[in-house]
């Protein structure tokens, strides 16, 4: 028997009409109104009563099914999802506390527009940098710190060393070597709280107020405050389709004398440029190490998503080249498991280890050992390379979808960077519209997108320009998330028309 929807939609307000159906099915099941395996109102039915387009109520419910509370079959109708009962469930404990009932009640005759506006929280976020938190093997990392905790000495419990665990630099060495093709021995390694406090160190170790820093350009944003709070110069070098432009590192040094220090460091992300995507070639990787040899300089290679490489064969590192020791090789866990991990580590050549331990010494003393000892178990178990297999096949499918649904929504107008690694696209639209409103637009959808235009700092993109992960979205999220930032992107331009 097909269930009788009662639902209120107020088409003044400044929030979709589907984000309004959504939330009150949504309600519906978690206040026990609608059951599993009750049948809801067909799409074609639900949109004459509402007097709204049926694409309106699709999205509503190809939402709902993507997050478990409905089963959409063709030609059976759409029901209630039996595992709705989990949620159901889970939401019973918060309208106890009156948290759930009060954040969903969002047609309250006594609440204005904008507080209306604020409950509707974001229902597809191109967030990149993330894994797939619904797929992180918790139950065998929880194994691993269990073991670990058991077989705790009060070594292991105290005071360790600046450097980390021996039994983690172990495992680390043995997957650099096996996978990226450098020949690293474990005093050479020492652990992080994540990458950057890696990068940090390296600031500290090498920056004097006036000296130069050379970075890619686009680069990550946070990359040039670190170096910046060291009072170091960024000097921005484009990147091509080859990566990292070295012919033309010289020509934008400063010379010294000129108001401006050596260039000391050159920072760089060689086989998954960020935010481009594009591998540097091993031409330009031999004239960037015959530069830093040549100025005495050291090279910083930041290797944040090598793990994942879904065209041609996996690159090497840069530093599996490196013969004269001028590469930091820095890498962390935070893609492959979950950032609160907080673990990374730097692969340093001979004479920077005591250089580099001293400042760590001084800073925190030491990065926590348990969760060192639990990775360490669950690299040598086997758990950390069936995960990150597992993985490469999830991400190549989600990055298809993206990929797909960009091309359908945009066609010629869409271009896409990076396609053949990592977690995000770059991506490129001709339009006239700006990317901040676009991204603001797409918000009135349920849909976070980023704007890459900060990463840029010389030369910037003519037209908006995008960083778009999937890596925490189901294909159906990419989809309808996709088609929603063409809505609104379709929806900035024709204001722009209307206004002249």
């Amino acid at each position: 028997m097909v269930q009788e929807l009662l639902i209120d939609i107020d088409k003044t307000m400044n929030i979709p009409l589907n984000r309004q159906i959504y939330v009150q099915i949504r309600k519906a099941i978690l206040s026990g109104t609608l059951h599993k395996g009750d049948t809801i109102p067909p799409t074609r039915q639900l949109a004459e009563q509402l007097e709204v387009s049926r694409s309106v109520i699709i999205q509503a419910y190809e939402q709902l099914q993507a997050e478990g509370y409905l089963i959409m079959k063709k030609g059976s109708g759409t029901f209630v999802a039996d595992n709705a009962v989990l949620h159901l469930s889970q939401s019973k404990n918060e309208l106890n506390r009156k948290k759930v009932d009060s954040n969903l009640n969002l047609f309250d005759c006594s609440s204005n527009e904008t507080a209306k506006k604020d409950q509707f929280s974001v229902m597809y976020d191109f967030r990149h940098g993330v894994p797939a938190w619904d797929v992180v093997p918790m139950d065998q990392w929880q194994k691993s710190l269990i073991r670990t905790c058991r077989k705790a000495t009060p070594e292991l419990l105290g005071y360790g060393p600046a450097e980390g665990s021996l039994a983690l630099r172990k495992e680390i060495a043995r997957l650099l070597r096996s996978s990226r093709s450098i020949p690293v021995e474990p005093e050479q390694i020492v652990i992080t709280t994540g990458a950057t406090q890696a990068l940090d160190i390296l600031a500290r170790l090498f920056i004097k107020p006036g000296d130069q820093v050379i970075a890619e350009d686009p680069a990550h944003s946070f990359l040039r405050d670190i170096f910046h709070l060291s009072g170091a110069k960024i000097v921005p070098v484009p990147v091509d389709q080859q990566g990292l432009c070295v012919d033309q590192m010289d020509k934008l040094v400063i010379p010294q004398g000129q108001g401006a220090g050596p260039a000391k460091l050159v920072y760089v992300t060689p086989s998954h440029q960020f935010p481009t995507g594009v591998t540097l070639s091993l031409e330009r990787r031999l004239e960037l190490l015959d530069w830093a040899e040549r100025e005495g300089a050291y090279i910083i290679e930041d290797d944040y998503d090598s793990e994942y490489r879904y065209v041609g064969k996996k690159v090497s590192a840069l530093a599996g080249l490196d013969v004269s020791s001028r590469i930091v090789y820095v890498g962390s866990f935070s893609k492959i498991l979950f950032p609160a991990l907080r673990i990374g580590y730097a692969v340093l050549p001979h004479a920077l280890i005591q250089p580099f331990l001293r400042i760590k010494q001084i800073t925190d003393r030491m990065t926590p050992i348990i969760e060192q000892e639990a990775l360490a178990d669950f690299i040598r178990n086997g758990q950390y390379a069936k995960h990150v297999n597992q993985m490469g096949k999830l991400y190549a499918t989600k990055r298809s979808a993206l990929v797909l649904a960009l091309e359908r929504e945009f066609g010629q107008r869409v271009r896409y960077f990076g396609d053949q690694a990592g977690l995000h696209l770059l991506i490129e639209i001709d339009s006239s519209a700006s990317e901040e409103s676009i991204a603001a637009r797409a918000m009135n959808y349920g849909v976070r997108v980023y704007p890459a235009g900060g990463y840029f700092s010389r030369f910037k993109p003519d037209n908006p320009t995008f960083v778009l992960g999937y890596s925490n979205l189901c294909e159906e999220q990419i989809d309808v998330g996709i088609r929603c930032f063409a809505q609104a992107e379709i929806d900035c331009t024709s204001r722009e028309v209307v206004t002249a």
